[in-house]
């Protein structure tokens, strides 16, 4: 029977892969990484989705759209069949999905992969990277622009808070270009598979906030110099030689480890 054609909304920020190859690759990624259980975020009309759960995953497919959502359940019997993995489909916005009582039922290796709206990439980050280290591995299709920000070093143009938040939470990986003909509408820009794991070692949340606070004020005024990009956070009694730089330094010289020392001789309690 053939599958009824759903298009896509512009609201919703849908742009959905037509090739394969980008999905056996994040596949095989995830197999890597010996995961056992998936959750997926906004499977569309299950292109990875399919991929997944052939390679023997156990997934957990979220979809905000009720028509894909339909689409999903009425492909789900031909998904499964011959197939060691399963799949549930869930009809939910990811930000309102319940992501830690999901991983409390899971028991093994769990990874969060999906292709994601470049208009709620960086909402679904920061709802993801708390919850790194209970989930194994993230493994994202997102704009290239915004893969290239997360995973950016020091001293490069595309370096800002986004990537300090990030990488002082998980470790960033670009693994590989999609280029905009594998979609369809397609896009103006090309993309990215973007990998995160989980760091070794990380700061207190409480220090971790306080820095987001200073890079988010520093990097909206990035081409200035510290001494007027922080002066807000500078009190009469901070030394600023305790700072580890001149404040003639401008934000995107700072490393993220620096970026936590300043944060914590601008807030020493």
């Amino acid at each position: 029977m053939r599958k009824p054609f759903v298009y896509q909304k512009k609201s919703l920020g849908q742009v959905f892969l037509k090739e394969e190859w980008p999905c056996l690759k994040m596949t095989e990624l995830l197999k890597e990484e010996s995961i056992d259980h998936v959750l997926e975020i906004g499977p569309g009309a299950g292109v990875l989705t399919k991929h997944l759960v052939k390679a023997g995953f156990h997934v957990t497919a979220v979809e905000k759209d009720t028509r894909f959502f339909e689409l999903l359940l009425s492909m789900k019997e031909e998904m499964t069949k011959s197939s060691q993995g399963s799949v549930e489909f869930v009809n939910s916005d990811i930000l309102k999905f319940d992501l830690k009582t999901w991983l409390e039922s899971k028991r093994g290796n769990v990874a969060i992969c999906g292709n994601i709206p470049y208009n709620i990439s960086t909402p679904i980050l920061r709802s993801v990277l708390p919850l790194l280290g209970r989930v194994k591995y993230i493994s994202f299709l997102v704009q290239f622009e915004f893969a290239a920000r997360v995973a950016a070093a020091v001293n490069t143009e595309d370096y800002g808070s986004l990537s300090v938040f990030t990488q002082l939470r998980s470790n960033p990986k670009l693994e590989f270009m999609v280029k905009n003909t594998c979609f369809s509408p397609v896009p103006k820009v090309h993309s990215a598979v973007l990998s995160l794991r989980h760091l070794a070692t990380m700061e207190s949340p409480s220090v971790l906030e306080k820095t987001e606070i200073v890079t988010r004020q520093a990097f909206t005024q990035r081409r200035k110099m510290m001494s007027n990009a922080i002066s807000n956070f500078i009190k009469p009694e901070t030394n600023i030689s305790d700072l580890g730089f001149p404040l003639t330094a401008r934000a995107e010289t700072i490393s993220p480890k620096m970026w936590v020392h300043l944060a914590k001789v601008l807030f020493p309690d």
